[in-house]
């Protein structure tokens, strides 16, 4: 008698419990992919792998050449960017071949490219010299360093100006265009800069510089060459091959770029308010 109402006492408890619905517990929303970033003024970056072909660049401590770096390098951060945000990434070179210094930047204004980065990697006699440095064009190549650095990246006298354009309305277009490009590539050599340096903390940065890279010279768009490192240091020159450190190289220069967008914004912004000043004169 005493297990039974011990029993009923048990079912009587539990019995309204089984009959309540259990609690609808939130679901955790899945986790999708991340969301891309989206530039509004940057649309179309151009990566330009220095060297290339029978123009080997410099020799790395793991008798590897700097054109073979340079070429997965770009590649690799060609595909970070493009995992990341919307802009189109193109390449000057996709395999080891030659392309002549002019034709980089030529290429870059037929594809009417929103950026262009040229990648390098620097090299000293020197064993112990290491660094990232961003350049950016420079019409008087004073400095010693930068002129000797321009003529071993791309030979003795590469770097002499392009041909002059006519007098012509296209000319001065085209010179119109070039001047605001130089303009601009100073600001964004300067966000790619402090990009590499809060994004790369443990490696040395050597600054942002300027010198009379071929390369820029003829570019109608914002332009930067970015040295990797040096290939030839014991320690950085291998670490310039990991794919882990090119992704590093390219969330920086994914920082620099929606730098730039804004700039770009900020000055339409300011062009449309002069346009709708002048407008309202009339």
């Amino acid at each position: 008698m005493y297990n039974s109402l011990v029993i009923l006492a048990i079912c009587a408890t539990l019995l309204p419990a089984l009959a309540r619905p259990a609690a609808c517990k939130p679901r955790q929303a899945a986790m999708g992919p991340p969301a891309l970033v989206k530039l509004e003024h940057v649309r179309r970056l151009v990566l330009d792998p220095g060297h290339g072909g029978d123009n080997l660049g410099a020799l790395g401590t793991a008798g590897i050449r700097e054109k073979a770096l340079t070429l997965e390098a770009s590649k690799n951060i060609a595909i970070w960017l493009r995992s990341q945000c919307d802009v189109e990434v193109l390449l000057t070179r996709e395999r080891d071949v030659a392309v002549e210094l002019r034709q980089r930047p030529r290429l870059a204004n037929d594809w009417k490219a929103d950026a262009l980065v040229s990648v390098h990697a620097n090299a000293h006699e020197q064993a112990e010299a290491s660094g990232m440095e961003v350049f950016y064009l420079a019409a008087d190549a004073s400095a010693e360093a930068a002129r000797q650095l321009v003529e071993r990246e791309e030979g003795a006298g590469a770097g002499g100006p392009p041909a002059g354009q006519p007098w012509t309305v296209d000319g001065i277009k085209t010179d119109m265009a070039l001047a605001a490009a130089h303009a601009r590539s100073q600001a964004f050599a300067l966000a790619m800069g402090e990009a590499l340096q809060s994004i790369r903390k443990k490696a040395r940065f050597r600054g942002v510089r300027q010198a009379a890279f071929g390369v820029l010279k003829e570019a109608q768009m914002p332009a930067l060459v970015l040295e990797l490192g040096y290939i030839t240091h014991v320690d950085e020159g291998p670490k310039l091959f990991d794919v882990a450190v090119h992704a590093e190289f390219a969330k920086a220069l994914l920082q620099a770029l929606v730098e730039l967008d804004r700039r770009l914004a900020a000055e339409l912004k300011i062009k449309r308010n002069k346009d709708k000043a002048l407008a309202t004169r009339k």
